[in-house]
């Protein structure tokens, strides 16, 4: 008689703790294709969701990782986005395009014969060896980007995600601007920043001073080729994988330019797969009008104050940067 009651005392413990974990949700799938207009406001909306129902400062992927074996993913935010297509086991990481395909930093780069490790959503580990690999950075032909794909020996299982792109197209550069976005890096940790730039095959990052302090991260040396993402309807949807430090910035994966090399190394390495894309509207947005600025408003260099004869002007130590390159983050050897 004890013993019945107190299993149903643990079944009732039980169903309680399932329920509520199934309260916290990102939000139901969009309905419809979301316009590139929407997509801001529609990933603002789904954190703020989520930060209703649970304390976003917990932002640990893990609760205890394991490359060898089944891992535990944390409780709270982060496992309300699927992070299970990306290989943690190494700095590098490594982000799944297709069951076959996995895309990192060109500059960090993992070697042939690498083994790496994905778990699924309950946490079972699914070790793959890389045995091809094609970098976009080192073309002797056409534009170059801080990508490496990566063959994968066997094709992931479905319980492993697989990562859709935006589709490319050419409004992004003024429709994305301050959309919410995923930062991974390192050590297995989730940030919020904002899209600062997305242009001429590059994407940089920004503060987002909607969320906690604690949720921005001036990324460093061995974050290169960790993978950043958009929630486009609900879902996380690759976007970049870094390249500079600061706020972080690296190859925007939709601009045209870099998503046709991407799709040409994927199909050389293994024609079978091709990267799929979330739909969009197909309506690209017009550009917002241009400022127009008036002879000697404050705006123009006629309006600068006039200095004192012999003054010098005060300088201020900048950055060195080429182009609309960022600081690099500098290679570090993989951990033993």
């Amino acid at each position: 008689m004890k013993i019945g009651v107190l299993s149903l005392a643990f079944l009732t413990i039980l169903s309680a703790c399932q329920s509520q974990e199934r309260t916290v949700s990102i939000g139901a799938p969009a309905k419809q294709a979301l316009k590139t207009t929407e997509l801001r406001s529609d990933g603002l909306t789904r954190l703020k969701t989520l930060a209703a129902q649970t304390e976003l400062r917990n932002n640990a992927l893990f609760k205890n990782y394991n490359q060898r074996g089944v891992s535990r993913w944390n409780d709270g935010w982060t496992k309300r986005i699927d992070f299970s297509g990306v290989a943690w086991s190494h700095r590098q990481a490594g982000t799944a395009i297709t069951p076959r395909h996995i895309v990192i930093a060109a500059h960090f780069p993992l070697g042939l014969d690498t083994s790496i490790s994905f778990h699924d959503r309950s946490g079972v580990l699914h070790k793959r060896k890389v045995i091809e690999r094609l970098s976009l950075r080192n073309r002797p032909q056409g534009s170059r980007h801080d990508i490496m794909v990566l063959l994968l020996d066997t094709p992931l299982p479905p319980s492993v995600k697989t990562y859709r792109l935006l589709p490319p197209r050419t409004d992004y550069g003024h429709t994305l601007i301050d959309c919410p976005a995923i930062v991974t890096e390192q050590k297995r940790r989730a940030f919020i920043h904002k899209v600062r730039s997305a242009t001429r095959g590059r994407m940089g990052f920004k503060k987002n001073t909607d969320f906690p302090d604690e949720l921005y991260k001036g990324l460093i040396k061995g974050d290169s080729g960790n993978p950043s993402f958009l929630l486009v309807g609900g879902e996380p949807v690759l976007i970049e994988t870094h390249t500079g430090g600061g706020a972080g910035g690296g190859p925007f994966y939709s601009d045209p330019v870099v998503f046709k090399a991407l799709t040409e190394a994927v199909a050389k390495l293994d024609p079978a797969y091709k990267i799929e894309t979330v739909p969009l509207d197909p309506q690209l947005a017009p550009a917002p009008p241009k400022t127009n600025v008036k002879p000697n408003s404050p705006l123009t260099p006629a309006s600068k104050p006039s200095r004192p004869a012999g003054a010098t002007t005060p300088t201020t130590p900048t950055q060195k940067t080429k182009g609309n390159r960022f600081p690099r983050v500098r290679r570090v050897p993989v951990p033993e």
